[in-house]
């Protein structure tokens, strides 16, 4: 009896990484002043528009601090050891949600720019009430379409996906304000 040859391409996977962030003990993450940070921003946008809806549901620039340069490069070279490749920052943003709030599903690729475009999303909860919002990511499996996987968003805790899946953060069911980062990355 002959043995058959079969050989096997990936050529497609969706990558999903994601865990708390452990920095070494006297560079632990000052959250707050990120929070802080991303709530200044958010103020001042509100105020130069004069509209409290105006801004609802946007993205605020993040503004240089020396704990999120701390996480990013914690994560880039985290990222770089355990997987073999480079992160290199395309963009980042903040989000502001009330409760009852929550984002519109989309995702972080310019179709008409795809050069400049991240080639992931990486999505950090810098202030987020327990069990209060998720992440749901969309994505295909071959035949089987619009599936979505739905992972909780948390203190501490990033998540990392293709930048050309859609994906949206649910309702703010707490009676306080989440506040999460986003950062575009490209990888090398």
């Amino acid at each position: 009896m002959g043995v058959v040859d079969i050989n096997k391409k990936t050529l497609s996977e969706i990558d999903l990484y994601h865990g708390n962030i452990a920095m070494p003990k006297g560079f632990e993450i000052n959250r707050d002043r990120i929070k802080s940070d991303i709530l200044t921003s958010y103020i001042n946008q509100k105020r130069i528009n004069n509209n409290p809806q105006a801004y609802a549901y946007k993205d605020y620039q993040v503004p240089y601090s020396q704990p999120l340069t701390w996480l990013k490069d914690y994560l880039r070279d985290h990222i770089k050891v355990e997987y073999g490749f480079t992160l290199v920052q395309k963009f980042e943003h903040g989000n502001v949600f009330h409760p009852k709030e929550q984002s519109f599903t989309r995702h972080l690729v310019d179709p008409v720019d795809l050069r400049n475009s991240p080639d992931y999303t990486l999505v950090y909860g810098v202030d987020v009430e327990d069990n209060s919002c998720e992440l749901i990511i969309e994505y295909d499996d071959n035949r089987r379409k619009n599936r979505t996987w739905h992972l909780p968003i948390k203190n501490n805790h990033f998540i990392m996906f293709p930048a050309t899946n859609k994906y949206c953060i649910t309702e703010n069911t707490s009676k306080k304000l989440n506040t999460i980062l986003t950062i575009g990355y490209e990888y090398i």
